[in-house]
């Protein structure tokens, strides 16, 4: 962490668990806000740092006004809604969640006033794994649209890749040019838009996408930078939908650099079209759902963790 980072952070109650090699620290007062992902205490810092100091938000900020940084999570939508009932990135990143911890879990949730539902979050690790456990419940008496991403923002560069098991079919969602949005061929990231089972970021500088995988997904999905890689195990997923973001200074300034790897329940990042593809919870229903992640050293091991999961 930087100092600077460090600095920031001393004014919340931060929360941490190391269970083996892999710690985690929260900020539960930020959103449930993960502000720490690290392989050994000397590895790699693995999640983007703040480009602003760590605060709470102002009613109806902007999320991009603020640290842009950490692991985050988008509920009950992703984008923002046309009319403007839905702010970018949701509700549950805005608020306050109730929080413990325990020698290898971060648990917390949130019930968002006015929203009638109850979101929470269960961390827990177990040597190189982390696993994600979620429950959304409907308290309310109406039915509850809402989509959802795993908004994990992850340091990145031209050195880093993203590679699968599988080739990875990918549909664009959103564009953008030194600040600005485009439109047309996505060859700077995947040329010719060609199913591939690995991405360099080598020309993505000033460039920024979200897209989203089409089916088949892969049954891994990893970012590698130098010897470390996450790896994202979609084989036993209780998620329809993955997407990826891409951004080398492309979208909120120069020094954004960064991408995500997003488990999701809706593929558009607009709530209309999201959803249209999903299922409403109904009065007192809940779902439940998970991730699971893996954290590795060595370019060698991730080839053979790929290689098996293809070839089982």
């Amino acid at each position: 962490m930087s100092e600077r980072s460090a600095r920031a952070q001393a004014s919340f109650g931060t929360l941490g668990t190391r269970a083996g090699p892999l710690g985690l620290r929260s900020v539960p007062e930020l959103g449930g806000k993960v502000t720490g992902l690290r392989l050994t205490p000397g590895g790699r810092e693995w999640l983007a740092q703040p480009v602003r100091p760590l605060r709470a938000p102002l009613p109806g900020q902007d999320w991009g006004e603020l640290d842009c940084s950490g692991w985050d999570e988008c509920l009950p939508n992703i984008g923002a809604s046309a009319d403007g009932v839905l702010a970018d990135h949701g509700d549950v990143w805005r608020l306050p969640w109730q929080a413990r911890a325990g020698p290898d879990t971060l648990s917390a949730a949130v019930a968002p006033p006015h929203r009638s539902y109850r979101f929470g979050r269960d961390l827990s690790t177990n040597g190189r794994m982390l696993r994600a456990d979620y429950r959304l419940d409907n308290l309310g008496y109406r039915p509850l649209p809402w989509a959802w991403a795993q908004h994990m923002l992850l340091a990145g560069d031209e050195h880093t890749r993203i590679l699968a098991s599988s080739p990875m079919r990918l549909r664009l969602d959103s564009a953008y040019r030194d600040g600005a949005a485009v439109s047309g061929p996505m060859d700077w990231l995947c040329p010719d838009g060609a199913p591939t089972t690995g991405i360099g970021l080598h020309g993505a500088t000033g460039r920024a996408a979200k897209l989203w995988f089409e089916p088949p997904l892969p049954a891994v999905v990893a970012v590698l930078h130098g010897q470390e890689w996450l790896a994202w195990h979609l084989t036993d997923r209780s998620f329809p939908d993955l997407g990826l973001w891409v951004n080398l200074g492309g979208w909120g300034g120069p020094q954004l650099r960064q991408l995500a790897v997003e488990p999701a329940f809706g593929a558009r990042d607009a709530p209309a079209e999201a959803y249209s593809e999903l299922v409403p919870l109904g009065p007192g229903e809940h779902r439940n759902w998970h991730t699971v992640i893996e954290a590795g050293v060595g370019a060698r091991a991730l080839e053979q963790l790929l290689t098996s999961v293809a070839n089982p």
